[in-house]
């Protein structure tokens, strides 16, 4: 890219940045800065104005340069527009202060980096923790108060189960850090008015804004159209891409039935339910996740299929307590692009302590032996371990920091998803019943395109997309409620999966008659643009023209 261009692209990215962790210091933590590390955003009616001002403040500066003749200046423009966009989009088309409770606690989850990154010593990480932790309750009182009734009963009970999830996260577990590094009792008081407030927070959902919540859960068509250009950059209608999600669970239901058929069982369903039945024990549950996570590195080096960037960690370990019940499986937790370690975290949730045989039994059969290597190849080699840390070290600030906050899905879910199928075709996953498990799970994700389009645009009510999931993917009715509600929380998001599998697909079909080059040359290329969506990745590959969105930007 040209020296003046990049140069007007590079300061006008670094000062969004800035101003964005000066105003959500929580956002430079999950980065890897120390700055701000004891500080919490507000929630208040004022602050809130004033992040919608600045935001469009930057848009203002940014949207230009969009139009500039080098295309890799241009992408890294309209990545930085893409940041912005995204918390505009939550601010005004979605209105979360106002009607999403849960993002507010994400804020307080904003707490737990402190206790398992390398954020300053372990003094001043408790100092943080305790200044943190005495910012909960005006921060909380903020966000009560930007309620309105009349909220979807999804976001509600959403809310509510992740206020409980938190309680243990403010108390034992903060308290218990604080003594593991020497520093017992120093947090005791700001943690005890955490979890007064996290409560209240609660109960002011579960008794007063519970009885008065809507069914009505869907975006609107304006939010996904909005999240297709701007987010996806797709071009497809929402009625195509749900069409897409119904023929590949056709394709997917039938590849199953003639997996199952070929082992001698009566259907697929038998099948599968044979696979579930031989699982690892819950005592060696997390040494067999982290086996099958060591094959698959190895794989991946073997086979030259992905270079590794220098420096990179990964530890598989059991999930927090307070994440078991957000986390039921398990869950990769990346390093910031700024973290001096690029350590990143595989959580595997064992079954709980008290349960019955035959209930942990039910529960270890999520963590099925034929499944246990498609999970590691998706949660970390070569799938989001890799891509995120790789996305790390991108050339530019404005590819390293692409996917923040909460977004860049499109490529990092359709790559681990599309990882899947690779290390199926290079042979580590290519045995019958670890295909038929890999199969069962496209399944789902093929059913969550056509519920994050239906029920986002008012097609599809919640208990109709809960009972597709029941039907269509065998899933358990509990889990397809979790599921659902989630989708309801995030449009744009269970799309992501298929259809950026499918994107990464033609990207690769793309650079492969372009270049001809070799798979490790398409993998390391793709992923040094960081977590950009492929359509914009092509465009700064020069192998896609310019999205309409940044046509319009310019």
């Amino acid at each position: 890219m040209s020296v003046q261009e990049r140069g007007e692209v590079e300061a006008a990215v670094r000062a969004l940045l800035d101003d964005l962790v000066a105003d959500d210091p929580v956002l430079g933590t999950a980065l890897g800065m120390t700055e701000g590390a004891g500080r919490l955003p507000s929630w208040s009616a004022a602050a809130l104005e004033r992040r919608r001002e600045l935001l469009h403040e930057h848009e203002r500066r940014l949207a230009p340069l969009v139009a500039a003749e080098d295309a890799g200046a241009a992408v890294d423009a309209f990545a930085a527009l893409q940041v912005i966009h995204r918390r505009l989009r939550a601010l005004e088309l979605r209105r979360v202060p106002e009607r999403h409770p849960g993002a507010v606690l994400e804020v307080v989850a904003g707490v737990f980096p402190l206790l398992v990154r390398e954020l300053g010593t372990p003094a001043e990480r408790v100092e943080a923790l305790a200044s943190r932790l005495a910012g909960v309750p005006q921060l909380l009182a903020d966000a009560r108060d930007a309620l309105e009734p009349g909220l979807s009963a999804a976001s509600v009970e959403s809310g509510i189960d992740y206020a409980e999830g938190l309680l243990d996260l403010v108390g034992p577990t903060a308290r218990g850090f604080a003594a593991s590094v020497g520093r017992a009792g120093a947090v005791d008081k700001a943690s005890a008015a955490a979890r007064a407030a996290l409560t209240a927070f609660r109960d002011h959902l579960r008794d007063e804004l519970a009885p008065t919540a809507s069914d009505d859960c869907g975006a609107g068509e304006a939010v996904l159209a909005d999240i297709l250009r701007w987010e996806h950059v797709l071009d497809d209608p929402p009625e195509v891409l749900a069409a897409y999600g119904r023929e590949v669970l056709d394709e997917t239901n039938a590849a199953m039935e003639a997996i199952a058929a070929a082992a001698g069982y009566a259907g697929a369903a038998e099948a599968v339910a044979a696979a579930q039945a031989v699982t690892p024990t819950a005592a060696g549950l997390v040494d067999d996740y982290r086996r099958a996570v060591e094959e698959a590195r190895a794989y991946v080096v073997e086979h030259d299929i992905a270079g590794l960037p220098a420096g990179e960690e990964l530890e598989v370990v059991a999930t927090p307590a307070f994440l078991r019940s957000l986390l039921p499986f398990a869950a990769y937790d990346a390093p910031g692009p700024f973290s001096e370690r690029q350590l990143g975290f595989y959580y595997v949730t064992p079954p709980p302590e008290g349960l019955t045989e035959d209930e942990v039994r039910d529960i270890l059969r999520g963590h099925s032996v034929a499944s246990l290597r498609t999970t590691g190849v998706h949660e970390a080699y070569p799938g989001h371990h890799l891509q995120l840390v790789s996305a790390n070290f991108a050339p530019t600030l404005a590819r390293r920091i692409a996917g923040l906050p909460d977004g860049g899905n499109l490529l990092v879910e359709g790559w681990a998803f599309y990882c899947e199928e690779l290390m199926d075709r290079e042979g580590f996953l290519d045995d019958p019943v670890v295909r038929l498990m890999r199969l069962s799970d496209q399944r789902w994700r093929a059913c969550r395109v056509v519920i994050d389009v239906e029920l986002h645009c008012g097609r599809m009510g919640l208990d109709e997309a809960v009972g597709f999931l029941v039907s269509e993917a065998a899933m358990n009715r509990r889990e397809a409620e979790l599921e659902c509600r989630r989708y309801a929380e995030e449009p744009g998001q269970a799309m992501s999966y298929l259809l950026g599998k499918r994107e990464v697909m033609r990207l690769a079909e793309q650079w492969g008659a372009a270049r001809g080059g070799t798979l490790r040359a398409f993998h390391d290329e793709l992923l040094s643009w960081g977590s950009l969506p492929p359509a914009v990745i092509a465009w700064g590959m020069g192998l896609g023209s310019r999205p309409a969105a940044a046509r319009v930007s310019s």
